[in-house]
């Protein structure tokens, strides 16, 4: 009777040993989960144009005439390396450029929608290394800017001034979630050599 209840025992003991360290175990995989999507995390469900609307609408300094967002073939290798500096687009599910009206401003605001497990860091380092800062030929930027929120990368290049002033709104549309920026110089007016055919 004595080594029944002996028994009975060790197995009521060992028992509550594996629940305690289930529970454990559970309680670790919430934490976890919380930390990896925080509830501030945006939740940008507009379209690229309508986050666009929003990022003009919170850069009250910003005072170029911009055309709409206008949607990025993808198809179009040049358009992709012309507006994104990039040699494929197989990491993007969409991407929208916004511009001036008048070309020879140097000014240009791309939104990129990546797509689901695609390498969006990697992404914005290419957009940042390939772009090009000179593409208006007689103008150029004085500073590129890469960040993301979401699954969404904003690349802007311009002044120093219109480039802050578009990354502090596009932070505002994330409610202050967008990623540190990464950045590049280009080139101020005095750096600027024209072509020889353009001078004569």
């Amino acid at each position: 009777m004595k080594k029944t209840l002996s028994i009975l025992l060790a197995a009521v003991m060992l028992l509550s040993f594996a629940a305690c360290s289930g529970n454990g175990s559970g309680n670790d995989t919430t934490t976890a989960g919380t930390t990896a999507a925080p509830s501030t995390a945006p939740a940008l469900n507009e379209t690229l144009e309508e986050i666009a609307d929003k990022i003009y609408k919170n850069a009250t300094d910003f005072e170029i005439s911009i055309m709409p967002a206008t949607e990025i073939d993808l198809a179009d290798a040049d358009a992709v390396n012309y507006y994104l500096g990039v040699a494929s687009a197989d990491s993007i599910e969409r991407a929208v450029f916004s511009e001036p009206m008048i070309g020879s401003i140097p000014y240009s605001m791309c939104l990129v929608k990546v797509k689901d497990g695609a390498d969006k860091d990697a992404l914005k380092q290419e957009i940042l290394d390939g772009v090009n800062y000179r593409k208006w030929v007689c103008v150029a930027a004085e500073k590129i800017l890469v960040a993301d929120c979401g699954d969404v990368i904003m690349m802007v290049m311009s002044s120093e001034d219109n480039v802050e002033t578009i990354y502090n709104a596009f932070s505002a549309v994330c409610a202050g979630s967008a990623s540190e920026p990464m950045t590049k110089a280009g080139e101020t007016e005095e750096d600027i050599e024209l072509p020889e055919e353009i001078l004569g």
